[in-house]
């Protein structure tokens, strides 16, 4: 009886030393992509370009704005003295002018938000791939990044994707 309870003691310590030393075997390490980016100097050049970019559609956006209130002066100025038909001309004229304003200006926008991704999509590239080369070559099994709070490394090999079980979970398939 007492060698059973001795085996039954031992055998419960060494899959508890063997649970162990797999979670010791885990590795977890964090960083903040975000600090790790604004350190890196080609973040500078894509800022610096994306700057340069957006001055020039601010000073589009301002000569077109220049021209407009140019010819709303003169329009404010002759107004009383146009015909209906001419004034009513002027008036969808500078209604046209101010559309068009806007329209650049959200175009303006829209491009300045494309050239961004253009410009940092490969720096941010270049810190991810840092991040995962430092991670295997240090042995780390998981890399979370706190500035947004997501795992940026995971070894492929040897994790199980629980989609499917969550899916039949939640009735979804």
């Amino acid at each position: 009886m007492n060698k059973m309870v001795f085996t039954l003691v031992l055998t419960a310590l060494l899959s508890v030393g063997s649970a162990l030393e797999v979670s010791a075997q885990q590795k977890i390490g964090h960083i903040n992509s975000n600090e790790l980016i604004m350190a890196m100097p080609e973040r500078d050049t894509a800022t610096n370009e994306l700057e340069a970019k957006r001055q020039e559609f601010i000073k589009q956006s301002e000569e077109l704005q220049v021209e407009f209130n140019k010819k709303y002066e003169v329009f404010t100025a002759t107004g009383n003295t146009l015909t209906e038909l001419i004034r009513q001309t002027k008036q969808a004229e500078l209604q046209d002018m101010s559309r068009n304003i806007e329209t650049f200006n959200a175009a303006a926008d829209q491009e300045l938000t494309r050239i961004q991704q253009e410009l940092f999509q490969p720096v941010i590239e270049k810190a991810q791939n840092a991040i995962k080369e430092v991670a295997k070559e240090q042995g780390f099994t998981y890399i979370l990044d706190i500035s947004t709070g997501a795992v940026v490394y995971f070894p492929e090999e040897g994790t199980e994707n629980i989609m499917a079980a969550v899916k039949k979970k939640l009735g979804l398939e």
